[in-house]
């Protein structure tokens, strides 16, 4: 558009439009956002497991989901705090580069704090998972709790899987948050000379 302006030396008005991009590219704007969309993502998981509790009569069935869905109202109060607290305007005051520093270890932190709570949180995900597949597999969940070769079954698949839950686990944050995190340092190797 300037390139016209200058050409036409402002005799004509300027044919066409011009367009801006507004979205930021900045890595703390997209990580802000990636917690945004984990925290979107929380709430739907935990519409559905509220959903699930109700759906299922067997106490013990409920038991379980009632412990994945505080863990769920955990994980949402997590990444809206975690979403409410990366600040992305800094005052004109303020040291970038600290301000910089202070949110890459802040979002690292929390993301290995998540990482420390899914230890806890897949097997008691997995067990609940059996329980609901022995309530709809046969009706009284409490009766195969007595049985010897389900109790092995119901300590030993929740196990098994928690290697498995935690590897996509890290796969996911390295998708959601990696390459944003990695620029974000990338930047304040740069502004340190490095």
């Amino acid at each position: 558009a300037w390139k016209k302006l200058e050409h036409d030396k402002l005799e004509k008005p300027v044919l066409g439009s011009v367009h801006i991009v507004k979205k930021s590219k900045h890595p703390v704007e997209k990580l802000k956002k990636a917690y945004l969309i984990t925290t979107i993502f929380s709430i739907v998981f935990l519409a559905c497991f509220i959903m699930l509790f109700f759906s299922f009569q067997d106490y013990v069935v409920r038991v379980g989901l009632a412990v994945v869905v505080v863990i769920y109202v955990l994980f949402v109060y997590f990444n809206y705090n975690m979403y409410r607290n990366i600040k992305v305007n800094v005052l004109f005051d303020a040291n970038l580069l600290s301000a910089l520093k202070d949110t890459h270890a802040f979002i690292s932190n929390n993301i290995r704090f998540q990482a420390r709570f899914a230890l806890f949180v897949y097997p008691i995900a997995g067990a609940a998972g059996m329980l609901m597949g022995l309530a709809v597999g046969g009706g009284n969940v409490e009766k195969y709790l007595h049985d010897t070769v389900v109790m092995v079954l119901f300590i030993t698949v929740p196990l098994l899987i928690t290697p498995a839950c935690l590897f996509f686990a890290k796969w996911m944050t390295k998708v959601s948050y990696g390459k944003s995190l990695a620029e974000l340092k990338q930047l304040i190797d740069q502004m340190e000379g490095i």
